[in-house]
């Protein structure tokens, strides 16, 4: 097979990669060793984000998702459920905080407006009677399945090719240039060349371990987080609570279900998907400063996913619940040109971010494909709507 540009991973950022290159009129052969959405895509809480949640702590962060979430919401209405947000000051919180977070929200330009306690009470009945503080915020929640389905079928239809349950377990070089990959189906054990003029790696978690193939090494800093999904949806609106991001502080009505988390634990395994005891407690403990009733719900499922982060952080003692809070690494993205850092040309990882902001993502990592390939053709991916999945 040869195409332009192979795409390593199917999550929603290499599936958008995809997506974009073949509206600029590229070929595009993505490879993935599950299903699409097999990896973190498909493991987290269902959250698309305003930004809020880092309005205080991660400014850039806040601002991309603001900004990726409005467009999100209309490329991928299929994907989306407009459930609103709420922001909560539980009897736990610390009200000072309060300021701090409003001064982020409009320094990344996120609505933000203060409703009465009563109200918001009125609203969601199952929050806790407590709460001090309530403000409204546009948030919502995704289905990261139906969007990344989504995007495959937009992609193929711009005659992309999908090579689910692929492994790529060489890089072809020609001098200091990739030139292609070989891949081996994890069904058959049967394998595909895929000549190439770029590769993209959009591996998550395993983008390290991808770099490694291709002679580009780089540190990642891998965090595991853990949800639990309960009974019927509890809450109409996304609930969360108003105090600086950590364990167990996220209610989001996904589907037929409402789903609580998350955790933030380090981990050098990118296929680590454990739950420890203490992080279902400390998700439901927290859960019930400003949702009382959630620990008698019946849990239907639970599921961790890792996040692909690239920024430092501090290694700890997982299994005791001790555990340095990495949320402190920046949620936005990196794309790396390797040629220029490893003397790797033609290979471009895309690394860290979030799914909320996974089309920008791939807009900025599609710019420096195509810039390799000399290719003039715009990004349209913001103004073009996602084929139905119907």
């Amino acid at each position: 097979m040869e195409v332009d540009v192979v795409v390593i991973g199917g999550g929603a950022t290499g599936s958008g990669v995809a997506w974009d290159l073949t509206l600029r009129g590229l070929s595009v052969a993505l490879v993935e060793m599950g299903d699409v959405a097999t990896g973190t895509s498909g493991r987290y809480h269902g959250l698309l984000h305003t930004g809020a949640r880092y309005a205080a702590s991660d400014l850039e962060s806040a601002k991309e998702c603001y900004q990726e979430h409005e467009i999100v919401r209309k490329v991928a209405p299929e994907a989306v459920d407009d459930t609103g947000g709420l922001f909560v000051l539980s009897p736990k919180d610390d009200e000072s905080f309060i300021g701090t977070w409003l001064e982020g929200c409009r320094g990344a330009g996120i609505p933000v407006s203060e409703i009465p306690v009563k109200e918001a009470l009125e609203r969601e009945p199952l929050v806790h009677k407590g709460i001090r503080h309530a403000y409204d915020i546009p948030d919502a929640s995704c289905d990261s399945f139906a969007l990344c389905g989504g995007l495959r079928k937009s992609a193929e239809s711009e005659g992309a090719k999908f090579l689910t349950y692929h492994r790529v377990e060489e890089v072809y070089h020609d001098g200091d240039r990739v030139t292609g990959v070989w891949a081996v189906d994890q069904r058959t054990g049967e394998g595909t060349g895929i000549s190439c003029s770029a590769i993209v790696n959009a591996a998550g978690p395993w983008a390290a371990e991808v770099g490694k193939l291709a002679g580009a090494e780089f540190a990642m800093v891998l965090s595991r987080g853990a949800m639990i999904a309960f009974n019927g949806r509890w809450t109409h609106a996304v609930v969360s609570r108003l105090r600086p991001p950590g364990d167990g502080d996220i209610f989001v009505p996904l589907g037929y279900t409402g789903v609580a988390g998350t955790t933030s634990v380090p981990t050098d395994d990118p296929y680590d998907a454990r739950i420890e005891d203490w992080e279902r407690e400390k998700i439901i403990s927290e859960t019930e400063a400003f949702l009382p009733g959630i620990r008698h719900a019946r849990i239907l499922r639970s599921w961790a996913g890792v996040r692909p982060l690239y920024d430092p952080a501090t290694a700890s003692d997982s299994a005791s619940g001790t555990h340095v809070d990495n949320r402190k690494a920046t949620r936005t993205f990196d794309v790396l040109e390797h040629g220029e850092r490893d003397g790797v040309h033609g290979f471009i990882s895309i690394v860290g971010g979030k799914l909320t902001t996974f089309r920008l993502m791939a807009e900025k990592t599609s710019d420096i494909v195509c810039k390799h390939l000399k290719v003039k053709e715009k990004c349209s991916t913001a103004e073009t709507e996602l084929l139905s999945l119907k």
